[in-house]
Parts: structure tokens; sequence; C-alpha cells
């Protein structure tokens, strides 16, 4: 059976012919990073005690997270290296682990201390929790290859689209809908899904006429799916702008937050941060400084 990373489902469900040794990313060998002891003594005391820093992920969004080809269980990607050098540098180990996309985010402060999911900041999420900048990413639509519906992201009205709930996108399309039923067009049927490869499954199938995400993640799956989608570039409106992903943190629990963002300062000044982010091919999105709940515009 073919293994492709997130998209073993996606494989089974349309006979992908990628193959099981298809050449991916190395992770970055954290190893190196040593223990800031002054970070290190502002880990909250139930963290420290038990040095566990819990996180909660959507461990199907490849490149960013998703379980390893080798055993379907461990988690690999972007956000994974990039928490465990956060771990490294505060000295505690990083307990990553599976949940809803949707899950995440009411969990914290509880069940995780951490949300590190590729999380899209935006003015309602950060009513409900922190967020620590850490990339600057924009938008890309997948279609089947050939672009047989000749999809035009520049209008949406009357289209059938495919999408991850719960996900910034979602709520981008919905508002792009109302705009289409505003001014007297032909309503976007917007099919929901739990997990970005389901939506995806589905634009390859036929059964949708498109998809949307972040721009690193629909990039990987197009290249990973030898030829069965093609990619595009966002129209006008909102899903043209970029914005910061956000690790998130409990909105009572500031001095971790701000703890977050002085550790991940420091592996951007000490030069580590870009080279993680070089690992994977997207040093592009690095940004100059993590911050918290910067301010944006979505």
């Amino acid at each position: 059976m073919f293994k492709t990373l997130a998209f073993l489902p996606m494989i089974a469900a349309i006979a992908l012919t990628a193959s099981g040794n298809a050449a991916t990313a190395q992770s970055f060998d954290t190893s190196s990073i040593k223990t800031d002891e002054a970070l290190a003594a502002r880990v909250p005391e139930k963290i420290k005690s038990a040095g566990v820093l819990t996180i909660g992920s959507d461990t199907a969004y490849a490149p960013w997270e998703f379980l390893s080809e080798k055993d379907g269980q461990t988690p690999e990607g972007i956000d994974v290296d990039i928490a465990n050098a956060i771990g490294k540098k505060l000295g505690v180990r990083i307990d990553f682990q599976t949940s809803a996309f949707e899950a995440i985010l009411p969990a914290l402060g509880t069940k995780f201390d951490l949300g590190v999911s590729a999380f899209s900041i935006t003015n309602e999420r950060m009513k409900a929790v922190n967020f620590v900048s850490y990339a600057d990413t924009g938008s890309m639509w997948a279609v089947k290859a050939g672009n047989p519906t000749k999809f035009d992201p520049s209008d949406l009205c009357g289209r059938k689209i495919a999408i991850q709930s719960g996900s910034y996108h979602e709520k981008a399309v919905i508002e792009e809908n109302d705009l289409c039923k505003s001014a007297g067009k032909a309503e976007i049927e917007i099919l929901p899904f739990s997990k970005q490869p389901e939506a995806l499954t589905r634009v390859a199938a036929g059964g949708a006429d498109a998809t949307v995400s972040g721009e690193a993640g629909i990039g990987y799956a197009a290249k990973q799916s030898s030829g069965a989608f093609e990619t595009l570039k966002p129209g006008d409106g909102v899903l043209s702008k970029h914005g910061p992903n956000g690790i998130a943190v409990a909105k009572s629990d500031m001095a971790l937050t701000e703890l977050v963002a002085d550790t991940i300062n420091s592996l951007i000044a000490d030069g580590t941060y870009k080279a993680l982010l070089d690992t994977w091919g997207v040093g592009s999105v690095i940004v100059e400084k993590a911050m918290v709940n910067p301010e944006v515009k979505i």
C-alpha cells in the first residue's frame, strides 16, 4: 500500500500513483539546541514539575504537521520541529498530541498547554485565546489537474468549494458567499470537511471545483499528488491577503504567552529558526519578530 505522509486516505480514495519513497523534506535536527537558563527559569511550575509541554495539533496538514509515513503514528512537520525547538530552549520534553482542529483552542489551559497547528491569527480567535505570531503565509487554491471546471479564484459565486471546517479559509469563503448573495448572484456551495486531505480528495474525485488553504500546505499536497492537482493563486478579496500564523495559548496565561514569544525570538536571533524553516523549503515565511496578539485585518 502506498504511504505518502498525511495523504494516505486520499491515495486510497482516488488511486494516486505517488511513490512511497517520494522525496520529502528531512526534519530539522534540534538535538544541538541548548537550554536557555533564563528562559527555562520562567517555565510555569505545572509544566516544569511535569517536565512536559503538551501540544495540541491537527496532524493531517502537511508539511506543517502530519503523521510519519514510517509508522503512521509519529508526528512530523514544520510545526513539530518548531515545538521541539521551543522545548529544547526551555529544557522540557514536548508531547505533540493529535486533535480535531476545531477542538484545540477550547482545550487550551486544560488538555493542552499550546496549540501549534498552523492557525491563522484572526481577531475573532484572539477574543478567546492569545496568539504568538511565528510565520507569515498566504492562501492558495487547488483544482483537479487541467482545471476541468475552468475554476476562476476571482469569481467564486455559483462554485462548489471543499473546505476544512473551523479554518480561517472557511470563514473567508462564507464572507465571499455573503457578497455573492448581496449582489444577487448564485451562492457558493460550501462543502465542509474535518481535515484538509478530505477536501482535496473531493476535488480530485470531481465532487468539488476547488479547495483553498495555506500556500505551503496546498503547494506540498500538489507536489505529493504526482500530478493529480494544480495550484492557482488567490483572486481578489479576503483570500488574497497574507497574514500571520500563530501559536495559541490560553487567554488567561499571558506569562506563558510571553515566554513562547521570547523563546521564538531567541531562536530567530541565533539563526536557528531560519535554518529550521529553510530545511522545509519555507524560509520565506519567517517573521522578523514573534509578537503577542499582533494587529491583523481579518
